[in-house]
C-alpha cells in the first residue's frame, strides 16, 4: 500500500509539471507566432500601402489575397495569393517583409510625426517597397491611366509626378511593368491612352490635371503630390513628345527632368525643340533600332542639346523600351532629379566609372553640359 501511494504521488507530480511547462506564454511554445501581424503593422505605420489584410512591400504578408494590381482598378492580373512578395506577383513571408521594411528605412516613419525621406534603394532594378494600383480611364476626358502607390504620402512626404507618352504602335499595357516599377518606389505616373502624342500636349494635359487635383480638397491627391518635382518620359513618338515637353512648347511649366527612350523626331513639326530644352535629359537609344539605323536621331539630340544630357545606347532594339533592363537606370534618373537621391548619381557619373559605363549591356555613354 505504501508503494502504491508513492507511485500515485509521483504520477501527479509529473503531470502537474508537464502542464505548467506547456501553458500559454511558455518559452517552449511554437516560435514566430503572430509575426505576420507584426510585419503588417510595421508597414502600415510607414505609409507603404499596407492594408489590414497584411499587404507589405509590393505584395502580401502571409494570409493575404491579392498582389500588385495591374490591368485595371481593382483587378489583379499579376497578383499573388497566399503570401506577398517584394516583386510583382512574387512571394515572401512576413519575416521577408519586415526585413525589407527595416532595410529601406520605412520603420523610421511609424510615429507619423516625422515622416522620413523616401526609402534608400540599393538595387534600382528591384521592385520598390510600396504596393501599387492602376486607376484606369481617369484624368482629362477619362483618357489616361494612373499607376501609383496604393497609399500616397504619408504627409508631409509628397509623391513626385511622372507623365508618360506612348509610342505610335504601342498601348499603355506594353509599358505597364516599367510604369508600375516607378510607382512602387513612390512616383505617381499618369499615362495617356493616345498613341499620337507628338508636340507634348498629352504631357501637359496630364500633368496640369494632377497639379489641379493636388489643390482640390475632395481629391485623393490633395496636398500629397510634389508639384515641384515633375518628370516626363516616353517611347518612340512619345520620346519625341517628351523632348517637346522639355522645350516647354507646349509642355508643362516646372518640368524638372526628361527621359526619352528610343525617340523619333519625325512626328514633331517644331524642329527646334532639341535646342531649347529646359530640363536635364537622359536619352536612351538602341544599337539595333530600325527606326534610327544610322544613329542620326541620337546624334541630332546630342549635337543640339543645350542642357545637361546623359545619352546611352542599349545593346538591343527599338522595342527594348519595354525590357526589364530599363527599370534600373530610368528609376535612378528620376530618383536623382525628383527625389534628391544623390546615390543614384553613380549610375551616370563619372565618365567611364559610372554604373552604365561598366555594364556590358550598354555602350557609348556620353555627356553634354554636365553639372
Amino acid at each position: 500500500m505504501h508503494q502504491l501511494r508513492s507511485a500515485l504521488v509521483l504520477g501527479v507530480t509529473i503531470l502537474v509539471s508537464a502542464c505548467s511547462s506547456s501553458g500559454p506564454g511558455s518559452a517552449s511554445g511554437p516560435p514566430g507566432t503572430g509575426s505576420g501581424d507584426g510585419a503588417s503593422v510595421h508597414e502600415a505605420g510607414a505609409g507603404s500601402g499596407a492594408t489590414s489584410s497584411g499587404a507589405t512591400a509590393g505584395g502580401l504578408a502571409s494570409g493575404g489575397s491579392a498582389g500588385t494590381r495591374i490591368g485595371g482598378s481593382g483587378g489583379g492580373g499579376s497578383g499573388a495569393s497566399g503570401g506577398g512578395g517584394a516583386t510583382s506577383g512574387g512571394r515572401a513571408d512576413a519575416s521577408d517583409a519586415a526585413s525589407a521594411s527595416d532595410a529601406s528605412g520605412l520603420g523610421a516613419t511609424i510615429d507619423g510625426a516625422a515622416v522620413s525621406a523616401w526609402p534608400v534603394v540599393n538595387d534600382y532594378g528591384a521592385r520598390g517597397p510600396l504596393m501599387t494600383q492602376r486607376d484606369i480611364n481617369i484624368g482629362p476626358r477619362a483618357a489616361y491611366d494612373i499607376f501609383r502607390p496604393t497609399t500616397l504620402g504619408p504627409s508631409p512626404r509628397k509623391n513626385p509626378i511622372i507623365s508618360w507618352a506612348n509610342g505610335t504602335l504601342f498601348g499603355i499595357d506594353r509599358y505597364q511593368m516599367l510604369l508600375d516599377h516607378w510607382a512602387s518606389h513612390g512616383f505617381v505616373v499618369i499615362a495617356a491612352h493616345s498613341q499620337s502624342t507628338a508636340g507634348g500636349t498629352t504631357h501637359k494635359e496630364g500633368i496640369d490635371w494632377l497639379v489641379a487635383e493636388n489643390g482640390r480638397t475632395a481629391s485623393i491627391y490633395f496636398g500629397l503630390l510634389d508639384t515641384g518635382a515633375i518628370g516626363a518620359a516616353g517611347h518612340s513618338q512619345g520620346g519625341g513628345a517628351t523632348i517637346a515637353a522639355g522645350s516647354n512648347k507646349p509642355g508643362p511649366t516646372g518640368i524638372v527632368a526628361t527621359l526619352p527612350l528610343m525617340p523619333i523626331l519625325s512626328f514633331e513639326t517644331d524642329k527646334t525643340i532639341v535646342t531649347r530644352q529646359t530640363a536635364p535629359m537622359f536619352n536612351i537609344n538602341a544599337t539595333m533600332d530600325t527606326r534610327d539605323p544610322t544613329g542620326a536621331v541620337a546624334n541630332q539630340i546630342y549635337d543640339g542639346s543645350n542642357r545637361e544630357l546623359v545619352q546611352a545606347a542599349f545593346i538591343g532594339i527599338h522595342e527594348d523600351a519595354m525590357s526589364a533592363a530599363m527599370h534600373s537606370p530610368t528609376l535612378a534618373w528620376f530618383r536623382l532629379h525628383l527625389m534628391g537621391d544623390d546615390r543614384a548619381k553613380a549610375m551616370f557619373y563619372p565618365d567611364k566609372m559610372c554604373g552604365l559605363c561598366q555594364d556590358p549591356a550598354w555602350k557609348q555613354v556620353r555627356y553634354k553640359n554636365t553639372p
